[in-house]
């Protein structure tokens, strides 16, 4: 059976503005090599799924990103979508693309804006999790906590299922939200919660009974793109997406599917979703004699643990700056602590009440 890749990349990246934007966002940029986030998805699984069996998903508008960054992807296997609908739809796009070329494949859905720094443990997992899936479980890699974050949702695991490939698989006992520090400190202390990181691995035909189960009018829908000849045909796309529900994977089908495993992995993972935990991440991959992230022209005077970006000639100068992000695009400068990252999305809804597009 063939294992396919889908890679979901639609989004905007708000809080990575000013350098992820709504004509060049985050997924299509390089922030941590000389890669963008979607190539190095991309790289990350070559190994295991053959390019002609890696799709994308994204929105219409980033067609041309895609098409420059996919390189040896066929361009057949870039699904667009007229506009963002959440999760479920774009993975029931994906799969009913995946079903039409081989009813039996198992398909893995992947994010773009993932940092995995444990390549070869991610790849071992997601076989272990091939594995389950071929028993008709919908399957999610949960990331092992490494402090009480309140930032992601999290996953309880119940009984266990038994090792595969060197993974020891449970069935899930439930789905929270994004909790608050209290709650998220009680998860970890548990020790059978695990984030909840937007991995999936399931065979096509036990998505694609969970959609038409749990979202019957979604499922109705793919189908009849499916019948006008897919999402390759624009305008019967369209026709139907206007009436498609925004719903994500986890409230429409992971939260209410009954046979739903968990394998609790350590990969190094990172949502690469903020300044802070960009930076943090760039600060890791220093030599110990660089305290600081700098990409352009800096001169600093006791500054630590800050980023500073600029694609401008001109010289940054930062004097006592500590856990800061600088970033100078030319049309916007943002300033901000690394303990407020969160908040540069305030920016963009303030820039968008503003009627600021030209900014967006």
């Amino acid at each position: 059976m063939t294992l396919y890749g889908l890679i979901m990349a639609g989004g905007t990246g708000s809080r990575l503005w000013p350098r992820s934007r709504r004509k060049h966002p985050k997924q299509f940029l390089p922030l941590l090599s000389n890669r963008t986030m979607v190539q190095e998805t991309i790289d990350r699984i070559a190994s295991i799924i053959d390019a002609s069996s890696t799709m994308i998903v994204t929105g219409h508008e980033y067609i041309e990103h895609a098409v420059s960054q996919m390189e040896q992807i066929p361009l057949n296997n870039i699904i667009a979508e007229p506009s963002g609908k959440g999760t479920a739809p774009a993975i029931g796009l994906g799969a009913i693309e995946i079903a039409r070329r081989d009813p039996m494949a198992t398909m893995a859905v992947l994010s773009a804006d993932h940092m995995i720094r444990k390549a070869h443990a991610f790849r071992q997992a997601l076989k272990a999790a091939e594995e389950v899936a071929q028993q008709g479980f919908l399957v999610t890699l949960g990331i092992t906590p490494s402090e009480p974050h309140t930032g992601y949702g999290y996953i309880q695991r119940g009984a266990s299922m038994g090792q595969f490939q060197g993974f020891e698989a449970f069935e899930v006992a439930g789905f929270v939200e994004k909790p608050d520090r209290a709650t998220a400190e009680g998860y970890v202390a548990a020790g059978n919660y695990s984030w909840n990181a937007g991995i999936f691995i399931w065979r096509v035909d036990v998505i694609l009974a969970a959609l038409q189960t749990h979202l019957p009018d979604l499922y109705q829908q793919l189908r009849v793109i499916e019948a006008a000849g897919g999402p390759s045909l624009p305008q019967a796309f369209e026709d139907v997406w206007g009436d498609v529900a925004n719903v994500t994977i986890d409230y429409g089908i992971m939260e209410r599917a009954s046979k739903v495993a968990i394998i609790p992995v350590d990969i190094g993972w990172s949502d690469v979703g903020d300044w802070d935990t960009l930076t943090g991440l760039a600060l890791e991959a220093n030599e110990p004699e660089q305290p600081n992230v700098v990409y352009g022209q800096h001169v600093g005077i006791d500054t630590h643990r800050t980023l500073v970006y600029s694609d401008q000639d001109r010289l940054i100068a930062t004097i006592g700056l500590d856990d800061f992000v600088v970033v100078d695009t030319g049309d916007a400068l943002m300033i901000a602590p690394r303990a407020r990252a969160q908040d540069v999305k305030k920016i963009v809804d303030e820039l968008r009440a503003r009627e600021r597009g030209d900014l967006l």
